[in-house]
C-alpha cells in the first residue's frame, strides 16, 4: 500500500491492468473503476463473454487485487496504491486469446468443458489438460505469497442483533434500544445507506445503537446463538456476536430480466444504481433505461437517479423489455423500437437472499436440511412477506447463471428431454455452483422450469446454504479463534466440534 498515492484533495491513485487511475475517498474499488468509465472486468466461465461491474452476476465483480485472486471489487474499499487486474484472460488483458471461445456455438458447451470423460488418462496429458482448463476458467495464476498474519477479532454480547440497515432494520433497532436493550445493527452499506432521498428517508438511528457499517454477516450458528460477521475491509478483524435475539431485515434483491444481453456490462439492479448515485455521486450512465414492475415505479426510480446527472431515455414496465443490445457492453435496448443507451437498470420481481434464514433453521450434521426458524430469530420487513411467482419472457440467449454460462436455451435443452428435477439440472449445468452460492440463479432456474414444464412437481428443496456466505480472509478467520467455545451439544455428535 503506497501512502503517497493519496492526494491532498481526497483523490486516490490506483491502477487497473497497469493503467494509472484516480478515485475518491469512500469509494469501493468497483465505484472507482466506474468513475473511470470501466464497466467490463471479467468474463463468463465457458464462452468468455463479457461480464460487468455491479451487475446481477457476482463473477462480474471478481478481480485480482494486489496478487489475491477472486476479490469482490464491489465490496472492497479503495485504498492508495491498489493494483487491480483482470483474471479471466490469457496471455494478457490486451491480447486475450480465450475470447475466441465466444465464437463457439453455445450448444457445443452445454454442461461445460470439464467433463471427466473428456479428460485424458495419462498423467502427463492429464496435468497439461488440467492446466489448460485452469486457463480457460481464468484461474491459472496461484495467489501471490504473503506473510502470515492474524487480524484480531472481537466478541460482542447484545440483547438484540439487527441485520440490515434499511427502514425496517432501523425501526427494529430503535424500538429495542428505547426499551433499554443492548442493540447492535450490522449493514453492508455505508452508515447513510441509500436513504438520502428525502421522500424515502429512513429514520435516524437512536444514539444507543451500536452500528457496524460496511460489514456483512456470513454465518448464523446454533440456531442463532452465535452470529459471525466480517468487515468488507479485509484489514479489519471479524466479529462474533452473542445475541439474545436476532432480527433479519435484509430486504429484497431484484431479479434480472430473462432476456438476451442480460449479462452485459452496464446492466445493473436498482440497489447498485442507487448506491452509485446517492452514496457516491456517480451517474450510472449518461443515457439510462429503467425497467420496474410498472411504469410508475420505473418513473420514480428514474426521478431518484436524476440528481446524479443521468439522462433517462426510457422508464417503463419490465415486460416492455425485449432485448438488451451490445457486444462488449450495453449499447441500447429493444422495447418494440430500438433505443440507444449505455446503462440498463432493472427493478422488481424481487426475492430475499435465503442464505441466513436457511442457516438459522438448518438441521443435520453432514447435510443441512431446512427446518423451522427458531424463536430467537425473526424476519422483518419485505424479506418476510409472501412472494408471487417470477414472471417474464424466456429468451434462449438469456443468462440464468452468468457465472457458469447457463442460459435459458441450455435449460430448455434438458427440459425437453424430460429432465425437470432442479437438483439434476444443477448438476448437469453447474447452475448456481459459482460464487453466487445459488442466489439468484436457483430462483431463475426454478422460474424457467415452472414456465417450460408447469406439470412438473418439484420435490427437491433448495440447496444448503452453509457459512461462510461471503469471502473472508484467512487472517480474519484466524483472528476469531477462541471467541467461540466448542459445541458439545448432543446434535454435534459425541466428539463435539466448532460451529
Amino acid at each position: 500500500m503506497d501512502g503517497t498515492a493519496l492526494a491532498g484533495d481526497g483523490t486516490i491513485t490506483f491502477s487497473f491492468n497497469g493503467r494509472q487511475l484516480t478515485g475518491r475517498v469512500g469509494d469501493t474499488l468497483a465505484v472507482a473503476l466506474w468513475r473511470n468509465g470501466i464497466r467490463r472486468i471479467s468474463t463468463t466461465r465457458k464462452r468468455h463473454l463479457p461480464l460487468g461491474l455491479l451487475g446481477s452476476s457476482v463473477s462480474g465483480s471478481l478481480a485480482r487485487v494486489d496478487g489475491i485472486p477472486n476479490m469482490r471489487v464491489d465490496q472492497a474499499p479503495l485504498y492508495a496504491g491498489a493494483k487491480i487486474r483482470s483474471q479471466n484472460y490469457w496471455p494478457a488483458p490486451g491480447f486475450d486469446m480465450t475470447r475466441a471461445l465466444s465464437l463457439v456455438p453455445a450448444p457445443w458447451l452445454y454442461g461445460g468443458f470439464e467433463h471427466g470423460a473428456l479428460m485424458p488418462r495419462g498423467p502427463r496429458a492429464f496435468r497439461l489438460a488440467e492446466k489448460v482448463m485452469s486457463y480457460l476458467a481464468g484461474m491459472a495464476d496461484p495467489p501471490a505469497p504473503r506473510p502470515g498474519q492474524v487480524v484480531p477479532g472481537k466478541r460482542i454480547e447484545v440483547d438484540l442483533l439487527v441485520v440490515g440497515g434499511g427502514v425496517e432494520g432501523r425501526r427494529a433497532a430503535n424500538a429495542a434500544v428505547t426499551s433499554g436493550l443492548r442493540v447492535a445493527l450490522v449493514t453492508r452499506s455505508v452508515a447513510a445507506g441509500t436513504a438520502r432521498d428525502p421522500a424515502r428517508a429512513a429514520e435516524p438511528l437512536a444514539p444507543g445503537v451500536q452500528l457496524f457499517p460496511e460489514t456483512e454477516v456470513f454465518g448464523i450458528y446454533r440456531g442463532g446463538e452465535i452470529v459471525a460477521a466480517a468487515p468488507l475491509d479485509a484489514t479489519r478483524g471479524g466479529l462474533v456476536f452473542v445475541p439474545g435475539r436476532v432480527v433479519l431485515a435484509t430486504g429484497l434483491r431484484s431479479m434480472p430480466p430473462l432476456v438476451a444481453g442480460n449479462h452485459l456490462p452496464g446492466v445493473i439492479d436498482d440497489r447498485a444504481a442507487l448506491s452509485l448515485a446517492l452514496d457516491h455521486g456517480v451517474a450510472p450512465g449518461s443515457r439510462i433505461s429503467v425497467f420496474a414492475e410498472d411504469a410508475a415505479e420505473a418513473a420514480d426510480l428514474a426521478r431518484r437517479l436524476a440528481p446524479s446527472g443521468a439522462t433517462c431515455i426510457f422508464a417503463g414496465p419490465r415486460d416492455a423489455l425485449r432485448r438488451i443490445l451490445g457486444r462488449s457492453r450495453v449499447t441500447g435496448v429493444e422495447t418494440g423500437t430500438r433505443l440507444r443507451c449505455d446503462c440498463v437498470i432493472f427493478a422488481g420481481s424481487a426475492r430475499p437472499d435465503p442464505g441466513l434464514p436457511f442457516q438459522a433453521s438448518g438441521t443435520g450434521c453432514l447435510q443441512l436440511r431446512p427446518g423451522t426458524i427458531p424463536a430467537r430469530v425473526a424476519l422483518a420487513g419485505s424479506c418476510a412477506r409472501p412472494l408471487a411467482p417470477l414472471p417474464g419472457v424466456l429468451d434462449d440467449d438469456a443468462y440464468v447463471c452468468a457465472c457458469m454460462d447457463v442460459t435459458v436455451g441450455e435449460l430448455r435443452h434438458h427440459i425437453t428431454r424430460g429432465i425437470t428435477d432442479l437438483e439434476v439440472l444443477k448438476r448437469l449445468t453447474s447452475c448456481g455452483m459459482g460464487p453466487c452460492q445459488g442466489f439468484p440463479c436457483w430462483e431463475n432456474m426454478a422460474a424457467v422450469v415452472a414456465q417450460l414444464a408447469p406439470q412438473a412437481v418439484q420435490r427437491v428443496p433448495r440447496p444448503s446454504h452453509r457459512a461462510p456466505r461471503r469471502a473472508l480472509t484467512v487472517a480474519q478467520a484466524a483472528g476469531m479463534e477462541g471467541l467461540v467455545a466448542p459445541d458439545v451439544s448432543p446434535a454435534s455428535g459425541p466428539e463435539g466440534g466448532y460451529e
